[in-house]
């Protein structure tokens, strides 16, 4: 029997469009049940309406999602006040207890909603356990009817999102709306309008979607509804942290994401190499050596001292050995043939000049500074309706930008940090190789390349490599159904 917990409601899904009027339907029954039965002593107030339908959507939009997932599947639902109050900024204002519950219990009674389990104190636990719930088929039948638009299912995550240090649980906390932030906000949305009017998708097969979905990665869902960015800032403070998140090409394995598209195009990610390291360096006045992460092993072991060297700087306290292969490169003491310890003072002892600056968590400070790095890249391309994907200190975009965004990359670095940087191409496929080399457009050989076209426009002599089989059907139905959505929209 799997010991592994089921998911907790997602507090930032909600519905629109049809979805989200069927939704609203259960809602109106509600209503008029409590009035027939007399149920209620007064009327709604405004603010009631309002978390009435926020919460139902939110609800609703859950239970579709989970259904997707797996019919049989439950998720928990807390009916807790104390859980609601800690996540009120992630619910926003309307949300509620109350409405949710009475929703909840509600389709519960009219059979739409299945109550699995009742949820418990758990006596080893900080939080309960909670009331477990799935939707029934009649509910499904009745939302999804009409095939439903799975653009209808959206994120409403805020777009600045503060959290406490580690010592208070990193919880996302309030704080003031100052003139600074709320520029920043402007510019996140502006950022977002854009993303929202193009379509980033992966093409790959159908069945390696399947695969991704064993490893807990929904990728066919957050194609849909993780679109958009926001900015994470760290430690109670807008001085530590910045970077953006959301967007669901942050959250695939790096080894597919050469197969990303825009608009049905072929892309290419950039990066800042040894970001971080030329930061540390500059900010004590002294040239970085030309690779930092060369501590005397062999390459093959380069990826293992880039995370060790970034999380000497970031952390301000014990570092522990990397062992989870799904964060990255592992430690193993017997292949490195020294401790977790010796490992630690081998790289630090290369670079005698920083080590001062080792476990004092100064790279968070840098991360407010690779954001704002960052979020000037992406808004220079912003401004001229051009998408721009973030990975934190690389970008992904149409292949046919790779020379401006490299200058505008490396401008960038230079004014924030006073000092040049490389800037490498990452890997790209072998299919996209060919297709560049037969169409002669890698960098400049093809001097009357319009980035505007597509890939398909590019290659029609190419169908053994874009035509590879039927399982990359469901990526072009996916581009038609965007631009349909867009066109009714």
């Amino acid at each position: 029997m799997s010991n592994k917990i089921p998911p907790l409601t997602d507090p930032s899904l909600s519905l629109k469009g049809e979805t989200a009027r069927k939704c609203l339907i259960f809602l109106d029954q509600m209503a008029s049940w409590e009035k027939s039965n007399k149920v209620r002593q007064r009327s709604l107030k405004e603010s009631d309406l309002k978390s009435r339908e926020a919460s139902a959507k939110m609800l609703c939009a859950n239970l579709i999602q989970f259904w997707k997932r797996d019919p049989k599947g439950t998720f928990g639902i807390l009916r807790s006040e104390k859980w609601y109050a800690k996540k009120r900024i992630e619910l926003g204002p309307h949300i509620t207890q109350t409405s949710l519950i009475r929703f909840l219990d509600f389709l519960i009674e009219r059979n739409l909603v299945e109550k699995v389990s009742d949820g418990r104190k758990h006596p080893d636990a900080k939080q309960g356990i909670p009331t477990q719930i799935r939707a029934k088929k009649g509910l499904i039948d009745f939302l999804l009817q009409g095939d439903m638009s799975p653009f209808d299912v959206e994120n409403t995550y805020p777009q600045i999102i503060l959290k406490s240090d580690k010592r208070s649980g990193k919880e996302i906390i309030a704080y003031q709306e100052t003139d600074s932030i709320k520029a920043m906000d402007s510019r996140i949305t502006d950022i977002n309008k854009v993303l929202l009017n193009h379509w980033a998708d992966i093409e790959i097969p159908h069945s390696d979607f399947i695969a991704l979905q064993d490893k807990g990665i929904h990728l066919l869902e957050t194609l849909y509804r993780r679109r958009k960015l926001h900015r994470v800032f760290n430690n109670g403070t807008f001085e530590d942290g910045g970077r953006f998140y959301g967007g669901w090409w942050q959250s695939i394995p790096s080894r597919l994401r050469p197969f990303i598209t825009i608009n049905g195009k072929p892309t290419v990610e950039l990066d800042y190499s040894t970001m971080h390291p030329r930061m540390l360096y500059a900010h004590i006045g002294m040239e970085c050596p030309a690779d930092p992460y060369n501590v005397g092993f062999n390459s093959d072991r380069r990826d293992l001292v880039k995370k060790a060297f970034n999380a000497l700087i970031n952390a301000s306290g014990r570092i522990q050995p990397f062992n989870n292969p799904e964060d990255g490169p592992v430690f193993d003491e017997d292949e490195i043939g020294m401790s977790w310890k010796k490992f630690l003072d081998h790289i630090k002892s290369y670079h005698p000049k920083l080590k001062d600056l080792f476990g004092t968590g100064i790279g968070l400070k840098f991360q407010r500074k690779d954001s704002d790095i960052a979020e000037a890249t992406i808004l220079h391309f912003t401004k001229r309706n051009i998408p721009i994907l973030p990975v934190h200190d690389s970008f992904v975009m149409h292949h046919g930008y790779e020379d401006e965004l490299r200058n505008v990359m490396a401008k960038e670095f230079e004014k924030k940090v006073g000092t040049s940087i490389p800037i490498k191409v990452d890997q790209i496929t072998p299919d996209q190789k060919a297709i560049r080399r037969k169409h002669d457009i890698d960098r400049g050989l093809y001097p009357n390349f319009d980035p505007t076209k597509s890939i398909h426009e590019l290659t029609n002599d190419l169908d053994v490599l874009l035509d590879r089989n039927h399982e990359y059907g469901k990526y072009k139905e996916r581009l038609d159904l965007f631009w349909m959505d867009k066109e009714f929209r």
